[in-house]
């Protein structure tokens, strides 16, 4: 809800994904043959959800098949994949693996074409793959493991070779993200039970260019250049679930995280001039945030039901420690057997930003903490809506939101994530946003034909002192019509 890329909590099995688009959009990095179930939150989030501010989509893979070893496999014009499932302990249905691959072809289409255009002297393409992999078993009737990893990665490249002067010419540019989890399932009582979990996230991106000149028989001159940035997360929780009767249902957890990010590095190696060789890593920050929340999902009377809740996090720089506590509420009302109400308020922070070049269109956005002089993204969110039954086949909805935003930044005019003679935080501008609209949603859920539609109508705007004179001006992600 009229909130970047960056704002949005994407999970894949608890674990944050970073970039989650293949081939600059058109592909998702979730494969849907390892997905599970997916759970999208665009307001009332629960207290469970942190770190952004404004939407939550929580994906889960699938566990394998503990009886029989399955697969299946795809083969399309662009991409084709295969997954793989079944059991550990096939005797005893004790549980289970699945793997999940995929990866276009589209360079090895490419490549042979335009080599054979340039007479051999060009060569281009693109690729993309991924893997999905998540194994669980029972170690008792009470315990139990789960692993889960993705990894997937995307790369584009280029060359040429001039004969007459002996000169080839290469570049590369890739990015991709790393997930890995461990999780212990812990059965306290019938009424309670934790998972503690151990997870690890990665997403990078790489532009390296090379000229080689054969200068003479025995002599070649190679001169590199590497621009690469990225961010590393190791976090730690324990959440409990804990259900004291029919009416309350109880999480609480708490998490920390050691964050390190690496904004912008860059290396120069040139054979012939060692002495110009330039190896740096400009604003590498190692940092911690620690949160901690408890919400119950209550029902209050047969008519009447609502999510109440805090998350408490903290995030230290090297001069402060930020805090946000953030109270969250959604409730529903049954007016009668057809229809119901609804409302929910939450309150966000956010303590990392995404730094994106407008005009580039490739993933070299970058991520970079808050600081001592950068402050946490807040927001509030506040969202009411109606739905009613208007018949056993359809469902209609209607809803409105009006969100604030704070700490908000952008480049400066002019700047741009290839400048490192200065640190990321003189090139930017914080400022403010709000966004606020309403959605109209209809649904047919049986049926031979089944399908839904809907129409958005929003406004995103921003505003900060030194960009566009002070004057407000719409979002890049602003739209004000959205039909679907």
């Amino acid at each position: 809800l009229g909130g970047g890329p960056d704002q949005n909590l994407i999970l894949l099995d608890g674990i944050p994904v970073y970039n989650a688009s293949h081939l600059f959009g058109f592909f998702s990095v979730f494969n849907a043959d390892a997905v599970k179930e997916v759970e999208v939150y665009k307001g009332g989030f629960p207290a469970r959800y942190g770190g952004r501010l404004s939407s939550v989509i929580d994906i889960k893979m699938k566990e394998g098949n503990s009886k029989e070893v399955k697969g299946k496999l795809g083969v399309g014009l662009i991409a084709s994949r295969l997954t793989l499932e079944g059991p550990i302990n096939k005797k005893k249905q004790k549980g289970s693996w699945m793997f999940s691959g995929r990866r276009t072809y589209i360079d090895l289409l490419t490549t042979p074409i335009i080599k054979a255009a340039s007479k051999g002297t060009t060569k281009g393409g693109y690729f993309f793959h991924d893997l999905n992999l998540k194994a669980n078993y029972p170690v008792s009737k009470k315990d139990h493991i789960y692993l889960s990893g993705y990894f997937g990665k995307d790369k584009f490249f280029a060359g040429y070779k001039n004969t007459d002067f002996e000169e080839t010419f290469d570049a590369n540019i890739d990015w991709g993200n790393t997930t890995a989890l461990a999780r212990w399932n812990h059965i306290y009582s019938p009424k309670l039970f934790g998972n503690l979990s151990f997870t690890y996230s990665k997403y990078r991106f790489n532009i390296l260019s090379e000229i080689s000149s054969q200068l003479s028989d025995s002599v070649t001159n190679t001169f590199s250049a590497l621009y690469y940035s990225s961010i590393r997360d190791w976090t730690a929780k324990y959440d409990f679930d804990f259900i004291p009767n029919n009416r309350h249902f109880i999480k609480t957890g708490v998490a920390a995280t050691y964050h390190r990010f690496t904004p912008g590095a860059i290396n120069l190696k040139d054979n012939l001039n060692p002495e110009a060789n330039i190896d740096t890593a400009y604003n590498i920050t190692d940092v911690p945030e620690f949160s901690a929340y408890i919400e119950d999902d209550w029902e209050i009377s047969k008519r009447f039901k609502a999510n109440i809740g805090l998350h408490l996090a903290g995030f230290k720089t090297e001069n402060n420690f930020y805090t946000s506590l953030q109270p969250r509420v959604s409730a529903r009302y049954l007016l009668g057997e057809k229809s119901s109400i609804k409302a929910s308020f939450a309150q966000m922070s956010q303590f990392i930003h995404l730094l994106t070049n407008n005009g580039i269109g490739l993933p070299t956005d970058l991520w970079v903490p808050v600081t001592d002089k950068i402050k946490p993204q807040l927001s509030n969110q506040i969202a009411v809506g109606y739905s009613t039954k208007l018949s056993d086949q359809f469902e209609l909805s209607i809803e409105s939101y009006y969100k604030t935003m704070n700490n908000v930044i952008e480049y400066k005019d002019g700047s741009s994530f290839l400048n490192t003679n200065s640190s990321w935080e003189d090139k930017v501008e914080m400022g403010r946003g709000w966004s606020y609209g309403g959605e109209l949603f209809l649904q047919k859920k049986i049926g031979r034909l089944t399908g839904l539609m809907g129409y958005t109508l929003s406004w995103t705007n921003r505003q900060f002192d030194h960009i566009n004179f002070g004057e407000v001006f719409s979002y890049k992600f602003d739209r004000r019509h959205d039909f679907k």
